[in-house]
């Protein structure tokens, strides 16, 4: 068993691009590898900011024979009464067998003649040749570069490339760089110690580079990060404020990890937590360490009892540099807070009813006026809603005045250079301004859900603000013709809708949408009269676009496919109901807590039949009335007025203010005998008789229940 190294060396890469490399050349490699049938014990891949990593181990020297079986010419083309023509000699040939390897088999389109050749496995170390060059020109990444004279691009230039197959270079044809690479056995060290390192064998390449200061491996590099973190923040007794995405970046920012305690001025805590934590965080890439236990509102413009003055930087230097290192970032955060405090004392200095009226000046989407006329449409859409909850326990005056200032803050300094920071600043601007909490709150939280996983509103009346806003968003560019296609969203309308749907799924909010879009098409045509759309077209297209994300959000949520089908009626295009989320998710709930019953398969079982059934008549799925439809004179039996006395229940049930799906399954549940009845062959009748009065007499009878049981889910597409 072999190994093999191979180690591009390149200028500082993108951290992006470092992380996505990864998963890049494994796949390319084993793809490469399944084609030419190579086996390999254990691959690595991995990278550091100057490097990408590949490490094989347990290699054959040579590939695996390949068994070649190849479709040649009609059988009585290739044989004339036996005898083989030149078709079969010359397929025989082309695969190099004989005439007696050949074999004639029957297929689709008759009988043809195959045969079936072996291909000898090539050796490893060839195929290697022809296949590395390959994997490093198909890897892929945004803004690939060109440098000195050659034609070759990639995410920055390449220095060196180690490749090694066992204690040998392993060499292969590289030539569009310039200046061109020679592929060696020659690495590098940590930038700063910057020192050429011969590698001999792959054996000891990880220990050999640890001791030059470069951690190749990126999980253990990530895993070191944090243990340094969690060690250092524990001696200070702060919690770092360590996302995901920032411990991400800052692994593919160093090639070894080194940890530094810096500190910025005390006057600065009277700038908003939020601001610190994404001057720290987003632009410059240091860690904020917040103190334990304490709990902080979204309203606060000061951060005194909740960060600390200490931070964290992780730095790429080397440790006897680390007080110059420490004091150079510290200068660096005190300038950038100092524009910071600066922004939000000139906001301060400006009430919200300016900054609102200031946004008649910023410009939205061409046809759609002004973002202080988006403004005026969030109020309409947010009164709609609030209409349709009913809820009393929401004062509709500040719903009102949430959505006229949750855009106030696109006009203040410190959005327009911390755009991350909207909403948030329009709610502590308010709140300073004495604005009730609930206002400033909502504003404040507005944009919540921003991406997937995101907290929800912590209230209704954010809640409402956010759907407001998002269906705002959602209306506005589907008039505009600009629905996404495909895997293009350049207004992230799906991220927008996903965000409605969660919220009301969480919140459940009782609103049917497709009500509620046709409203609001029909005001936008009011506000918005020079603009021209059909409202219909544009009514379907958001009917489609929000069942689509509906059934995703459902997937998400690992509800089983055939749940989701029964309940989304995906086989009847012409249903809509799943657009009211809430009457959705409590079909979903009661199936779910149905379906751990004894006899629920055999109602399902039941129902079923009767739908199916009633598919041979011609009454409508919206038809729940007997009156006009069924004529109890023309029952024969017993088991048909049986049938009859449920549908009238069932009617009842349904005129009711305070019905829901449970009862009206256990009605049917009660009464599954009843419906079995009417295929019993001694108490039962014939559904398709001859007579065709009777006959769609009780057509329409099942059509009656196979409608009511529609009202819960579609029986007929749930897994037996």
């Amino acid at each position: 068993m072999s190994k093999y190294l191979l180690e591009i060396g390149t200028e500082e890469l993108p951290s992006k691009f470092s992380h996505s490399v990864i998963n890049q050349i494994n796949s390319l490699i084993e793809f490469e590898f399944d084609k030419k049938i190579i086996k390999f014990n254990n691959i690595i891949c991995t990278s550091t900011p100057r490097r990408i990593v590949l490490f094989l181990e347990g290699l054959v020297d040579h590939a695996d024979d390949k068994t070649v079986i190849r479709k040649g010419p009609k059988a009585n083309s290739a044989f004339l009464n036996g005898i083989p023509t030149n078709a079969a000699i010359g397929f025989a040939n082309s695969l190099g067998i004989t005439i007696d390897d050949l074999e004639i088999r029957e297929t689709e389109k008759g009988e043809f003649v195959f045969g079936t050749k072996i291909e000898k496995g090539e050796s490893t170390r060839s195929s290697l040749s022809s296949i590395i060059p390959k994997v490093i020109k198909n890897l892929q990444g945004p803004r690939f570069m060109k440098w000195g004279g050659g034609s070759f691009k990639f995410s920055r230039p390449i220095r060196w490339i180690v490749s090694l197959y066992n204690d040998e270079i392993l060499d292969f044809e590289f030539n569009e760089c310039d200046p061109k690479i020679s592929i060696g056995n020659t690495s590098k060290s940590h930038r700063l110690i910057n020192k050429v390192i011969e590698i001999h064998s792959p054996d000891n390449y990880f220990e050999l580079m640890a001791k030059n200061g470069v951690f190749v491996k990126r999980e253990e590099r990530k895993k070191e990060i944090v243990n340094l973190i969690n060690q250092e923040s524990q001696l200070v007794n702060l919690e770092p404020d360590l996302s995901d995405n920032l411990l991400n970046e800052l692994t593919d920012l160093v090639e070894s990890a080194n940890l530094l305690t810096s500190n910025f001025d005390k006057q600065f805590l009277n700038l908003p937590v939020e601001v610190l934590s994404t001057v720290m965080k987003n632009h410059q890439r240091y860690i904020p360490l917040l103190k334990k236990n304490k709990t902080f509102s979204k309203l606060d413009l000061s951060s005194e009892k909740v960060i600390s003055t200490n931070f964290f930087v992780l730095s790429n230097g080397l440790r006897e540099s680390n007080n110059i290192i420490s004091k150079g970032n510290e200068k660096v955060l005190r300038a950038r807070f100092s524009d910071a405090k600066f922004f939000v004392e000139s906001d301060k200095k400006v009430s919200s009813k300016e900054r609102n009226e200031k946004l008649k000046t910023v410009s939205y989407l061409k046809g759609m006026g002004n973002v202080f006329q988006r403004v005026k449409r969030i109020e309409a859409t947010s009164e709609k809603i609030l209409n349709y909850l009913n809820d009393q326990s929401l004062d509709t005056e500040k719903i009102k005045e949430a959505a006229k200032y949750c855009k106030n803050d696109l006009c203040s300094e410190i959005v327009y250079e911390f755009p991350e920071l909207q909403g948030i600043m329009a709610g502590k601007y308010l709140r300073n301004e004495g604005f009730s909490k609930e206002i400033c709150m909502a504003v404040a939280e507005h944009y919540l859900p921003g991406f997937y996983k995101d907290d929800l509103p912590s209230t209704k009346y954010g809640a409402i603000i956010s759907i407001s806003d998002k269906i705002e968003t959602l209306i506005s560019i589907f008039i505009s013709g600009k629905r996404p296609s495909g895997s293009s969203d350049p207004y992230a309308l799906r991220r927008n809708l996903n965000g409605v749907i969660l919220i009301i799924w969480q919140f459940e909010f009782d609103l049917d949408l497709e009500n509620i879009f046709e409203e609001l098409l029909e005001y936008w045509k009011i506000s918005l009269s020079n603009l021209k759309f059909v409202k219909e077209k544009v009514l379907n297209d958001l009917i489609e676009f929000t069942n689509q994300r509906i059934v995703s959000h459902l997937d998400e949520l690992s509800i089983s496919k055939d749940l989701i089908k029964a309940t989304c009626f995906i086989d009847l295009s012409a249903e809509r109901k799943i657009m009211n989320i809430l009457d959705l998710k409590n079909r979903i709930n009661t199936i779910n807590n149905l379906k751990g019953t004894p006899n629920f398969s055999e109602i399902q079982k039941v129902i079923s039949r009767v739908s199916k059934l009633a598919e041979s008549g011609n009454l409508k799925t919206t038809i729940f009335s007997h009156k006009y439809y069924v004529n109890p004179d023309l029952f024969e039996k017993q088991c048909e007025n049986k049938v009859f006395e449920f549908i009238k229940e069932l009617e009842e049930i349904i005129k009711l203010s305070n019905w829901d799906y449970f009862q009206l399954f256990k009605l049917f549940e009660d009464n599954s005998n009843n419906l079995n009845e009417l295929f019993d062959n001694e108490k039962g009748v014939l559904i398709m008789t001859e007579n065709l009065e009777i006959r769609n007499n009780r057509l329409n009878l099942l059509g009656l229940v196979r409608n009511y049981s529609l009202k819960i889910a579609d029986f007929t597409l749930f897994n037996s």
